[in-house]
C-alpha cells in the first residue's frame, strides 16, 4: 500500500529565476540541454512512468504547484499532467499557490487555489492512519485571524472524532518546526542563506499548533517548501521535508518520495527523477 508524494513542481520558477545572481548557476546546471521551462515539464512528465511502474493508491502534492498564480499557461500545464495521472491527487497549498506575493496569503489567492484545486484543509482515513491536510500559509501569515481560526477550529473538531491512540499523519507545505541541530548535520545553520526561522512557524504559533495534538498521536508530518530533503523532530513527531520535483535548491536532486505501509509499519524513501 503506497502513496506517491510530490512537492514543489513550481512551474515557472526556473524561467523567472534563471537570470538571478543567486540561482542562475544552479538552474543552468540543473536544466542542462533543456530550456528551463522545458526541464520543469520534463521532470513533471517523468512522473507518469513512475506512476505506471508502481501501484500507488493516490498521490499527495505538498504544495507550490506553480510559481505565480497569474500565469495561466503554467496552471494549464500542471492540469494536463494531473488529468493524465489516472489517480486521485490530493493537494495542499504552498505559499506560491495562495497569493501573488508568495510571502502574503491573500483572499484572492485562496480563491484561486480553491477554484482550481479544491479545499485547502480536509482529512480522510487511510489504513491505520487518519490523514490531515492543512494550509500551512495560514500559520505563516496568521495576521488574518478569520482564516487562522477557521483552520484551528477544523483541527479541533476533527480531533474530537479520533481516539487518543489513533495514528495521525499531517501533510502541509511548510515544516512547522525545524530543529537547528538537524541543519547543523548538513554543515550549515541556514537554508538558502536564510536563517531557519524564515522557513518554519514562529515559536508561539508552532507551540500552539502542537498543543492542539497533545492527546493525539501525530507520528509524521510530511512537507515540502525547502527544496531539499530534511528530517527533523518535534518531541515524538517526525517532520520530513522532500526535495522539489522542480528546481532543487540544495545538494539534493529533483525527486519524489514513496510512502509505504506494510505489516502495520510505515516507511518512506526519496527517489531521484
Amino acid at each position: 500500500m503506497s502513496i506517491l508524494l510530490i512537492t514543489d513542481t513550481q512551474l515557472g520558477m526556473a524561467l523567472k529565476n534563471v537570470n538571478s545572481k543567486q540561482w542562475s548557476p544552479k538552474i543552468l546546471k540543473w536544466s542542462g540541454e533543456f530550456e528551463p521551462s522545458e526541464k520543469e515539464l520534463n521532470n513533471l512528465n517523468k512522473l507518469h512512468k513512475v506512476i505506471n511502474d508502481n501501484n500507488f493508491e493516490f498521490i499527495v502534492h505538498a504544495g507550490d504547484i506553480i510559481n505565480e498564480i497569474d500565469k495561466p499557461n503554467d496552471l494549464e500545464n500542471y492540469k494536463n499532467f494531473n488529468n493524465k495521472t489516472g489517480l486521485d491527487v490530493h493537494h495542499v497549498p504552498g505559499n506560491h499557490d495562495v497569493g501573488l506575493d508568495p510571502n502574503n496569503l491573500s483572499k484572492e489567492g485562496l480563491h484561486f487555489y480553491n477554484k482550481n484545486f479544491g479545499k485547502d484543509f480536509y482529512n480522510f482515513s487511510w489504513n491505520e492512519f487518519e490523514l490531515i491536510f492543512l494550509n500551512s500559509s495560514k500559520f505563516m501569515n496568521y495576521s488574518n485571524q478569520e482564516l487562522y481560526f477557521e483552520q484551528i477550529e477544523f483541527i479541533q473538531n476533527t480531533l474530537k472524532n479520533f481516539s487518543p491512540g489513533r495514528r495521525l499523519i499531517i501533510f502541509m507545505h511548510h515544516p512547522p518546526f525545524i530543529d537547528k541541530k538537524d541543519i547543523l548535520k548538513m554543515g550549515s545553520d541556514r537554508i538558502h542563506d536564510k536563517d531557519i526561522s524564515y522557513w518554519m512557524f514562529e515559536e508561539k504559533i508552532y507551540t500552539d499548533f502542537f498543543n492542539l495534538f497533545n492527546n493525539h498521536n501525530v507520528e509524521y508530518i510530511f512537507t515540502g517548501h525547502l527544496h531539499i530533503n530534511l528530517e527533523t523532530k518535534f518531541n515524538d513527531t517526525k517532520i520530513i521535508s522532500t526535495s522539489a520535483v522542480g528546481v532543487p535548491l540544495g545538494d539534493d536532486p529533483s525527486g519524489y518520495r514513496i510512502i509505504d505501509f506494510e505489516n502495520e509499519n510505515l516507511s518512506y524513501k526519496f527517489y531521484e527523477i
